[in-house]
């Protein structure tokens, strides 16, 4: 009976995280009370784990309609993360449409693609113990005390590993867009800074990194691949930057050490900026800024730049920016917009806080219990050596 008593504890518990469809109290997206909550659901679980949690063979691969003798281990671990929620106590070795729906529900909270169907990403997900997820979840609340600090609102934060960018407003998300961030070899930093300027039509002034590793190669064979690209060839002089015709330099003999030259690509269309980018002061070359290759953010895991910071809505980003932090009118800003001249930058008078944070494992202000891919290798578990 205490045992029943027990488990039907954990099953109310992680079926309060679902109540979606209930109206619920504005709460900030990343809100430290509900991972506080969150900590408490998962240290139920964890301390049932050996005789409650299953795991799943590796190889499992399921789908709706299909039967299996793992549909119910698999029933019981998704009943306890609260994403199964069965109308009555009985249980099927059929991958039923319910099955079908409470997969996806976890595959939502895990950042992966929510088909359905039981795979080799998801089965990696759910074979993850509630212990490691606890420490997972004690881990973030540590990074959130670091992160979030003094906040006022209106601000941006952005996080890492959910590859996501929320504008949070009177305690709710007024503006949410996709991000695409540094690749693990290239990360994107957490930082505090706050949003100062808007600048449209940008140029793009190449880092030095990208022009000697990616650009330099194609110069040796093509000096003419800056012209197509509507890219500069500039070097120093006395009096500043001078423009330098790229077909009058021997590339054959330049190599990292000497290179001595700054590539800007002019605005445009096919400018890496897109329409328009957002410097913040930050001790790193980082910035947040539109992309012409949209077709990116179109999956799960986003981390394909050299460290800045691509976003989905730009424009619309913007807009905000301006009418929040300088009191522009839409139609200002058309006009801005419109008669911006190349490289044209627009101060934001009251900025906004940006916190770019690293969070693998938050509760949203549905109290919904997200996980994320480590992507750069942060959750690391202490190594324990003997005395």
């Amino acid at each position: 009976m205490a045992r029943f008593l027990f488990i039907w504890f954990l099953y109310s518990i992680a079926g309060s995280v679902y109540a979606q469809e209930q109206p619920l109290v504005q709460q900030q997206p990343y809100s430290r009370a509900h991972l506080l909550q969150a900590i408490r659901q998962y240290q139920a679980l964890a301390d049932t784990e050996a005789k409650e949690w299953h795991r799943l063979p590796d190889t499992l691969l399921l789908r709706q309609g299909d039967s299996s003798q793992h549909i119910v281990p698999l029933q019981k671990n998704l009943r306890l993360t609260g994403d199964f929620q069965p109308v009555s106590d009985s249980v099927s070795a059929l991958y039923t449409p319910a099955i079908t729906a409470a997969v996806r529900r976890f595959q939502q909270r895990h950042g992966l693609r929510d088909d359905g169907v039981l795979g080799p990403l998801t089965i990696a997900a759910l074979n993850v113990p509630p212990s490691y997820r606890l420490w997972q979840l004690q881990q973030n609340l540590m990074r959130w005390d670091t992160s979030f600090v003094a906040v006022t609102q209106p601000y941006v934060v952005i996080n890492i590993p959910d590859y996501t960018l929320q504008v949070v407003d009177s305690n709710r998300s007024v503006l949410q867009m996709r991000v695409i961030v540094g690749k693990p070899t290239l990360e994107t930093y957490p930082v505090r800074s706050e949003l100062t300027t808007v600048v449209l039509r940008p140029y793009w002034y190449l880092p030095t990194s990208i022009a000697v590793n990616e650009i330099l190669p194609l110069l040796r064979r093509n000096p003419g691949y800056l012209a197509r690209k509507r890219m500069e060839l500039e070097a120093p002089s006395a009096n500043g930057w001078v423009r330098v015709n790229p077909w009058h330099v021997n590339w054959h003999h330049i190599n990292g050490s000497n290179f001595n030259y700054r590539i800007v690509q002019l605005e445009g269309d096919g400018n890496e900026l897109g329409q328009v980018k957002f410097p913040f002061p930050n001790s790193l070359p980082q910035y947040l800024h539109d992309t012409p290759n949209k077709e990116l953010f179109k999956y799960p895991d986003r981390a394909f730049s050299h460290g800045c910071i691509r976003l989905e809505k730009p424009v619309e980003f913007a807009y905000y920016l301006l009418e929040k932090g300088s009191g522009y009118s839409t139609e200002k800003i058309d006009r801005l917009w419109q008669e911006a001249k190349p490289n044209h930058y627009l101060p934001v008078y009251a900025p906004l806080p940006l916190y770019i944070v690293y969070l693998t494992a938050w509760a949203d202000a549905h109290m919904r219990v997200h996980f994320r891919k480590d992507v750069y290798g942060f959750d690391v578990l202490p190594q324990l050596t003997k005395e």
